[in-house]
């Protein structure tokens, strides 16, 4: 496996080397990078249009000009919610109209339709997953993503959690194994196509919360703030594309997944 960054070192090779196409001999490349996350992308907004696009229309462009035989999988990480917006009173499906809310989620369809137009255009093997919201291991405090990881360290800390809202929005969350799992099937498959990558279930922010303050056995101290008008209220998401595709289904339940986390960040 090589991985590269904007910035080389560290073992990461430069990006230019990647966008060159002098390395595209892996078998799959896995596109994570991006600039910026739900809350930065509000406060910078085009910063996605000046880089991440740019950079990802030159590595599609790279790879079509490899030969078709040797041509890599391209994988694309996309997102659920924020590409879709709030729910139409039932989970999203993947031929649904997106209405995305936020800078972000616009970024991110953009993305998902450059990768789409090249697929077509050049032949290209390409795989859009809209991934719901990944836990089980964790993120830097300052980090503004990431409610399961935050509201641990604030339970077992004493430390406030700054809480969007009222609470009440749903969220779809996916419990880090069953997004690794899921992975490996795109990769050993081939499969091409847009999937959302879920767990099918989407539960409130009081719900998290509650189970959080269960498996530490402490309390989360809240300390409420407005909700962004960019954060999506209601996402819901339906997996049976996937599941059909590969036959896979998540394992680990909202409440085991969380009593693990707990008890990982318990023990460091």
């Amino acid at each position: 496996m090589q991985l590269f960054s904007r910035v080389a070192g560290h073992g990461f090779h430069a990006l230019d080397e990647l966008t060159s196409g002098r390395c595209f001999d892996a078998g799959t490349i896995l596109h994570l990078a991006w600039s910026t996350l739900p809350a930065t992308s509000e406060q910078s907004p085009g910063t996605e249009a000046r880089h991440d696009l740019p950079l990802l229309d030159n590595m599609l462009e790279s790879l079509a000009r490899s030969p078709a035989r040797d041509r890599s999988h391209f994988v694309f990480f996309s997102t659920g919610g924020a590409v879709y917006g709030n729910a139409p009173g039932r989970p999203n499906v993947e031929s649904d109209p997106c209405h995305p809310v936020s800078c972000y989620g616009r970024a991110k369809r953009a993305a998902e339709e450059m990768v789409e137009a090249h697929a077509a255009r050049l032949g290209l093997a390409c795989t859009i997953l809209r991934i719901s919201n990944p836990y089980g291991y964790p993120v830097p405090q300052s980090r503004a993503q990431g409610l399961i990881p935050h509201a641990l360290r604030c339970a077992v800390e004493g430390q406030p959690l700054h809480l969007w809202g009222d609470g009440s929005a749903r969220k779809d969350f996916l419990y880090y194994t069953d997004f690794l799992s899921a992975l490996e099937l795109v990769i050993s498959r081939r499969l091409t196509g847009l999937y959302n990558l879920c767990a099918g279930e989407s539960h409130s922010v009081h719900e998290v919360i509650g189970l959080v303050a269960a498996h530490t056995g402490r309390p989360v101290r809240l300390q409420p703030q407005p909700a962004p008008a960019w954060d999506v209220h209601d996402s819901r998401l339906d997996p049976t594309r996937f599941a059909a595709a590969t036959g896979w289904r998540p394992q680990v339940s909202l409440d085991e997944g969380i009593r693990r986390a707990a008890a990982g960040y318990a023990a460091t």
